[in-house]
């Protein structure tokens, strides 16, 4: 029976996204909290713990306010390339707005990243043309610096870094430099690497033989060949062919499990991005009796979101299940597909997306 690899897998996104976005209603409340912790830290002079603060409430429930927050902390822990970046994507983030505070939090964005621009410090990577050797690798500490960065100044917040430069073959180099908290530019030249000193040494090869002795009656008399032979190489002088496998699978039912997986995950991705545009008009609603109605909509909506997920993973594995296990057919047949069948099952993830890989071979 001929083998046919097949990759099967699954993205189950909808039903953990449905379960992060469940997760978030009690997220804003997690977030106010630490946000009112950030403001409390920097007014005792706990500047990088007010810092770590403003970010998290920013990962769990993003504002511009926040935004800002966390832009002006950083700046306060001497932090300025990472403030300016902050400034600016709230700068970005209010381009467009029309209403009066948004505007206000705009101009606020915009005056503190131009007064930081110029007291950013900078740091260059200069990798000449002649030290550019074959997979050369840069990276500043554990950070890879790409090829793109190479010879340019670009921001960095001030502190100590060690610059590697490392490549196949090759002894790595590496420099530590200093950069202020502000108002420098420092640059770092890359030498051409050496090559590394290799130690050669031949060892000696043994080869093994082994004698085959073939003997030939027949009616002209006997007959005997001596041949001999490297170990590790088999000789065989009769095969016996397995017969064809005649058992037959029907792969009906998992491919319609399949596809209700597919559906029912689809339907989970569309109610959770309903449920995510109600609770965002949730929060805009000025009205206190509108507001519970949306938030009683979207919570229902991300419930329905949930069960589809459930339902659609159900699917999906009871698919993946039938497709490589469930074999219909003679014994024989049975055994032999099997033999050769593998099923791995690892976790996928990626930002605010999970999911189970399901890979198999038969």
């Amino acid at each position: 029976m001929k083998r046919h690899a097949v990759i099967v897998v699954f993205i189950v996104a909808a039903s953990a996204l449905a379960a992060a976005r469940s997760a978030r209603a009690g997220g804003g409340a997690q977030a106010e909290a630490l946000f009112r912790q950030g403001k409390e830290l920097l007014a005792a002079g706990k500047t990088a713990e007010a810092c770590a603060a403003f970010e998290e409430s920013q990962k769990l429930d993003p504002t511009v306010s926040t935004l800002l927050n966390h832009a002006s902390c950083r700046e306060k822990n001497s932090q300025l390339a990472t403030a300016w970046g902050l400034f600016l994507e709230a700068e970005r983030q209010t381009r467009a707005a029309s209403d009066g505070p948004t505007k206000k939090l705009h101009k606020v964005a915009t005056d503190h990243a131009s007064r930081i621009e110029p007291r950013v410090p900078k740091l260059t990577v200069n990798v000449p043309a002649d030290s550019r050797v074959d997979r050369l690798e840069i990276l500043r500490g554990t950070e890879i610096v790409t090829e793109v960065q190479w010879n340019r100044a670009l921001p960095i917040d001030g502190g100590s870094y060690k610059i590697t430069a490392r490549a196949p073959g090759m002894t790595e180099w590496s420099a530590d430099v200093t950069v202020a908290a502000e108002n420098d530019a420092k640059t770092v030249d890359v030498p051409r690497l050496q090559g590394a000193a290799v130690a050669s040494a031949s060892a000696p090869t043994t080869t093994t033989t082994t004698t085959t002795t073939t003997t030939t009656t027949g009616a002209g008399g006997t007959a005997t060949a001596t041949a001999n032979q490297p170990a590790g190489v088999v000789t065989s002088t009769s095969a016996s062919a397995s017969p064809p496998s005649t058992g037959q699978r029907s792969y009906v039912l998992p491919l319609a499990l399949g596809g209700g997986a597919v559906v029912a995950l689809a339907g989970a991705l569309v109610f959770d991005l309903w449920g995510d545009s109600t609770y965002d008009s949730a929060k805009k609603e000025p009205d206190p009796g509108k507001q519970d109605d949306l938030w009683h909509s979207a919570n229902n909506k991300r419930y329905t979101a949930e069960a589809l997920g459930v339902v659609g993973i159900g699917c999906a594995a009871a698919a993946a299940w039938l497709y490589f296990f469930n074999d219909r057919g003679p014994e024989p047949a049975a055994k032999t597909a099997s033999a050769g069948r593998r099923i791995i099952v690892e976790p996928l993830a990626g930002g605010d997306r999970a999911g189970l890989g399901v890979v198999g071979t038969f």
